[in-house]
């Protein structure tokens, strides 16, 4: 190929500046303010960093000047996605965000890892991560991808800086965090020593982001970068990411010297490094065997009470749990089968032990058939009642020993810090006294040291044999209250509502549903009441009954699951059922407790057609400004919000407000627990849309919904002298 002459060279770069100077004057970049050494805030507050030369050499190649915010990663990606920035620098392609953005060429590869305490052992993967809180940096990858490999117990936090920070109060034990920032940080606020990392939890590209479809500033960005000569970009790693030292001058200079010495001392080398090899694994041992049982595997006596003392001498420490764990006839397989097949069945009783407990934060091996359970986080009479149950039934599933079946079931005594005791010592003493007293009463009992919980604690724990007995059996079913247009007195929609009819004393929702929530069983039970919904709706459409919604409360738990559209999207195709007529409800509370996860899920569920609705609003101190960024439609009142009307001017006036603000918004509004026809004409007044309540009808099963409906196909704002409905 010939050489091109200068003028057509020069009119070939003129030609690619044209694009560059037409498309305007300013370049509005936004930024992750603590990623060094991309980018990041010095001592004085500005921006610095590999990325801020690189865009000043951008503006310099363009002409077109660049204005670049370094800011909390979440809101630099809310300044793209509503206008107020053009580029968004430093950003993953991820699955969810290919939704969002177009993405440039990848420039830099970035490592990401999971860190965890050094006292917290056995995380070696995501898998491992379930049921541990884990700290991320809001709007981050790792959330996404944490989600993905089915991790629901995220804290984020707006920095990395304050992962590390939170982390070293304890509030949190395990983040993800790229590589880079974290040694940056650990080291500059001097957790390096505290933290290792578990695992690399996975590699990605850098890469430069627009808003979706703009691709005249992907151009732009593309073609200024590609301005950059490489000797430049050399440069400027050397400043930010150092040089390698070059020691070939020392080397030419003392190398024959060196030489000499390495040949007269070759042998003395060897076998020094190989005396120091065998010393320190013989130190590791020595080290691995002080602190753990060497039958098991698990941390010993020693390593626990080193790990209480250590929990239990901060200021601040946070509530404990040590449930002491013995395994009942357990002498008896010793004696029938032998030692051998004993120390099988401890091995075996270990490994189960940490899959029922995977959010414990140490278990450990006493010697003999006692092992200790050590909660540190979430730590509540019912949490621990559920992780006891768990335990028990992990222990007392048959083990396969010498050909053979054995059942051996399991004791448990629980102590709490700091009712029961301030100190490991005590609380050890305490948790032993509790299990005698469970083993005195028979096998397979649980007692807590404070006497006043275990009645409670064995409640819970016979809870839950009916809930797992009734899910089995399908003892449940679903009630139907119905949800009434203001304006046209018609049925708009019915909410399906969970009934346990042979539950007993047990059967008020507001007692089984927070312990289901607690165990984990709400999400079977959960599951159910969607489909069973969904095919009842189906089923009246095919009655003749004319198109109306059908709200159904989604859990906390189901409200983070990823598998949920999914699920959906089978039952919807196995009824037929349009997805609009679907109207999940999600409490105020638990979306607030959630945050991105629960704001991710429900883009995925809107993408579907279902309707979405936030639950007893005004319970979770959120804000309609919060709301807005969200894909949903109507908000319920919290029921204590109606108490007052209309007589309180107080609650007129919140109940005014929030109406107001959400007609703007674009969502409906509707008001449950309506009780008094007071109530209805003040909220009439007040343009609220849909109301629902005991004043209409109560709860009540699929046949007699459908008499009612045909018994009032209008239903007339009430007024004070006639309540035409509560004898309905």
């Amino acid at each position: 190929m010939t050489a091109k002459p200068a003028w057509y060279c020069l009119i070939v770069s003129m030609l690619l500046l044209l694009p560059l100077t037409a498309a305007g004057k300013v370049l509005r970049v936004v930024g992750d303010n603590n990623y060094p050494p991309y980018l990041f805030l010095g001592p004085d507050g500005k921006p610095r960093g590999y990325v801020v030369d690189e865009w000043k050499l951008w503006e310099q190649k363009t002409g077109v000047h660049v204005d670049l915010v370094a800011t909390d990663w979440a809101d630099a990606q809310q300044r793209l996605r509503s206008g107020q920035a053009d580029v968004i620098d430093m950003i993953f392609r991820t699955p969810e965000r290919e939704a969002l953005y177009d993405f440039t060429e990848p420039f830099a590869t970035v490592h990401v890892g999971v860190y965890v305490d050094a006292g917290i052992t056995g995380i070696d993967s995501p898998e491992a991560l379930s049921g541990f809180n884990v700290g991320v940096e809001r709007g981050d990858a790792c959330v996404d991808r944490l989600h993905r490999a089915g991790v629901d117990s995220l804290h984020e936090y707006p920095g990395y800086a304050d992962i590390i920070g939170a982390a070293q109060r304890l509030d949190i034990r395990i983040f993800c965090m790229d590589e880079m920032p974290a040694n940056y940080y650990l080291y500059r606020l001097q957790g390096d020593t505290r933290f290792v990392k578990a695992f690399d939890f996975y590699t990605d590209e850098f890469r430069r982001g627009v808003r979706k479809g703009d691709t005249q500033t992907l151009a732009l960005v593309e073609r200024g970068m590609a301005m950059i000569t490489p000797a430049e970009r050399e440069a400027l790693k050397r400043k930010w990411m150092g040089r390698p030292l070059d020691f070939a001058p020392y080397m030419r200079t003392f190398g024959y010297a060196l030489l000499v010495a390495i040949g007269l001392g070759v042998a003395l080398l060897l076998w020094g490094l190989s005396l120091r090899r065998a010393v320190e694994r013989r130190t590791r041992d020595l080290e691995h065997l002080t602190h753990h049982d060497a039958l098991t595997g698990l941390p010993n006596r020693r390593m626990l009470q080193f790990r209480l003392d250590q929990l239990t001498s901060q200021a601040n420490a946070s509530p404990l749990a040590l449930l002491a764990v013995d395994l009942d006839n357990f002498k008896r397989v010793n004696e029938s089968l032998g030692h051998a097949a004993g120390d099988l069945l401890l091995q075996a009783a270990a490994k189960r032990l940490g899959d029922a407990v995977p959010e414990h934060d140490l278990i450990a091996h006493l010697g003999g058939d006692e092992f200790v359970v050590l909660l540190a986080s979430n730590v509540t009479a019912m949490s621990v009642s559920a992780t006891a149950g768990r335990i028990q039934r992990a222990l007392s599933e048959p083990y396969r020993l010498d050909g053979g079946e054995v059942v051996v079931g399991a004791s448990i005594g629980v102590s709490l810090c700091p009712v029961d005791g301030r100190d490991g010592a005590t609380l050890l003493r305490n948790a032993d006294t509790a299990l005698d007293r469970a083993k005195q009463s028979g096998a397979g009992d649980c007692r807590f040291y404070n006497r006043s919980l275990t009645d409670q604690a064995s409640s819970w724990l016979q809870l839950g044999v009916k809930l797992r007995r009734a899910i089995q059996d399908g003892a449940f079913e679903l009630h139907y209250q119905p949800q009434i247009d203001l304006r046209t007195g018609r049925l708009v929609a019915v909410e399906a509502l969970l009934r346990w009819p042979d539950g007993g004393p047990d059967a008020m929702p507001e007692h089984f549903i927070p312990y289901a929530e607690e165990t984990g069983l709400i999400e079977p039970i959960g599951e159910w009441v969607l489909e069973h919904a969904v095919r009842q709706l189906a089923q009246w459409k095919v009655d003749g009954l004319p198109s109306f919604r059908i709200a159904v409360n989604l859990s906390p738990r189901q409200a983070v699951d990823a598998q949920l559209p999914l699920f959906l999207v089978r039952v919807l195709a196995d009824t037929g059922l349009s997805p609009e007529l679907l109207e999940l409800e999600i409490a105020e509370s638990g979306l607030m407790e959630h945050g991105a996860a629960t704001a991710s899920l429900l883009q995925s569920l809107r993408r579907l057609g279902v309707g979405l609705s936030i639950d007893d609003f005004g319970t979770g101190y959120s804000s309609l400004a919060y709301l807005r960024r969200l894909p949903v439609e109507a908000i319920k009142l919290a029921p204590s919000f109606l108490a007052g009307l209309p007589e309180d001017s107080g609650s007129r006036a919140i109940v005014a407000a929030v109406i107001g603000m959400a007609h703007s918004l674009d969502m409906r509004v509707i008001a449950g627990g309506v009780e008094r026809a007071e109530q209805v004409e003040c909220l009439d007044e007040l343009g609220c849309n849909v109301v629902q309540g005991y004043l209409y009808a109560d709860p009540m099963p699929a046949d007699a919904f459908l008499q009612w409906y045909r018994e009032h196909p209008v239903c007339p704002v009430p007024s004070t002298t006639d309540m035409p409905f509560q004898d309905a």
